[in-house]
């Protein structure tokens, strides 16, 4: 446990937030390099319809990773009061409710992906490669829900290491898989999903093998149910659900757009938001690690440190946005290069519209880091309302200038990264005013003693 409470504020704050940028590179892995293997060995069609079915998958999803959300949180308080019987039911509801979810959701996933991917307007030149999938991906999707429900009871518990660990394992899997299937069997699309599936299953059986030999409050001898503690899961999780299923509904309707510029759009712009999460990852680890800094010391009722740990925060925040924007504006194109095949007849219009739009979004990479510097202190602060309509608020912004701009305006696939950076301004500005205002004080646990 690291003590914010004391100690020089710029030191601890990067001390903390490294493990979790080396974590979140690793989790980014995954997807990266399915798409840079399948881009370059594939075909720009093939990225894209990777693109498309991420975003219809993860709006599936959307409601477990709330649900794990809320379940950490209760077994975090429940073992802080050392309540381990209920901290162990807990536990053993989760995995019930969760699991059967998932089984539900694989279902669906596999009955109606034609249908879903219909829904958001998918090209006929990637619609088959996007069936085939999200098809598979929806088959074995236990698999990463196990993995994320243990990694986050580890948390919880204060172990933060093993699922680095078990992350790091399986991110090395699925690029030897990602190679192997793709390059040496040519089985394009099906390949990279498949290597994912597996990786993902071995990480959740290392996770399950270690908390039930070495992690005794996670150890589960038996399913079961219990509806007052699934309500409890639910109560926490409820917030969590709501802003991932806006979050994502949003996506889906930006994806609906991408998709009316044609495949040369989709793979294009999947391949710079590929390369923007890579970029604006430091930002948002250090807005995480803003939080607990806040989180403590108001908690310790210690208010000057805590906004002077903003201040210091939103300096690093700035720095690291200027840096990171500067080498895209150099290097963008050579970056979107990574993930396409130079014989694809598409990859000059793709290396166009992702460089295109890549090169719009970094000049806006300062007012990422306004929008992200509140919100990591609200949420520390415990205001918890406010963190989640920030976020939501500036995709909603998002969406709104980006049909806006492609109908009144005229714009093509830029109207994307133009509008990004509308949401991000106007959220932030949002943030910057409900800051001054200190209608965030009082919202601490302890307060309310």
């Amino acid at each position: 446990m690291r003590d914010f409470t004391v100690g020089s504020i710029a030191k601890q704050i990067i001390l903390f937030s490294a493990p979790m940028l080396i974590g979140n590179l690793f989790q980014q892995l995954y997807s990266v390099v399915d798409m840079v293997v399948v881009g370059r060995y594939v075909s720009g069609d093939a990225l894209a319809s990777i693109g498309v079915s991420l975003s219809l998958i993860n709006f599936i999803l959307a409601s477990l990773i709330g649900l794990t959300t809320g379940a950490s949180v209760v077994i975090s308080q429940f073992f802080g009061a050392k309540e381990y019987d209920r901290l162990k039911k807990t536990v053993s509801v989760s995995i019930t409710v969760l699991i059967g979810i998932a089984i539900v959701l694989a279902f669906l996933g596999i009955a109606f992906a034609p249908a879903f991917l219909r829904l958001l307007n998918t090209n006929e030149d990637i619609f088959d490669d996007a069936v085939i999938y999200m098809r598979i991906a929806m088959g074995g999707v236990v698999f990463p829900v196990f993995y994320n429900m243990y990694t986050a009871y580890m948390r919880a518990l204060g172990d933060s290491r093993r699922p680095l660990y078990f992350l790091i394992c399986a991110t090395s899997l699925n690029i030897l898989l990602d190679l192997f299937f793709v390059i040496k069997l040519d089985m394009g699309v099906a390949g990279v999903a498949i290597a994912t599936i597996i990786s993902q299953m071995v990480s959740a059986v290392l996770c399950f093998a270690y908390a039930n030999r070495k992690m005794e409050f996670l150890q589960v001898r038996k399913l079961q149910f219990d509806s007052v503690l699934f309500k409890l899961i639910f109560r926490y999780g409820a917030p969590a659900m709501m802003q991932f299923s806006l979050t994502t509904f949003a996506q889906l309707t930006i994806t609906r757009l991408i998709n009316s510029f044609g495949s040369a759009a989709m793979a294009g712009i999947t391949a710079a938001n590929r390369i923007d999460q890579f970029a604006t990852m430091p930002v948002s680890n250090l807005s995480a690690a803003l939080s607990t800094f806040a989180a403590q010391n108001m908690g310790a009722g210690l208010e000057e440190r805590a906004r002077k740990g903003f201040r210091t925060v939103l300096m690093l925040m700035l720095a690291c946005s200027f840096l990171v924007s500067g080498v895209i504006m150099v290097y963008g194109n050579q970056l979107i290069s990574l993930f396409l095949n130079q014989g694809d007849v598409n990859t000059p219009e793709i290396l166009r519209i992702g460089g295109q739009n890549l090169n719009i979004m970094v000049r806006f990479y300062f007012l990422f880091v306004f929008l992200f510097v509140f919100n990591g202190f609200f949420r520390g602060v415990g205001d918890a309302v406010i963190a989640m309509v920030l976020p939501v608020f500036s995709l909603f912004l998002r969406v709104l200038s980006a049909y806006s701009l492609v109908r009144f305006a005229s714009m093509g696939p830029e109207a994307l990264a133009w509008s990004i950076g509308i949401g991000w301004g106007l959220s932030g500005l949002a943030g910057f005013v409900y800051y001054k205002k200190r209608l965030w004080v009082g919202k601490v646990a302890t307060d309310s003693k």
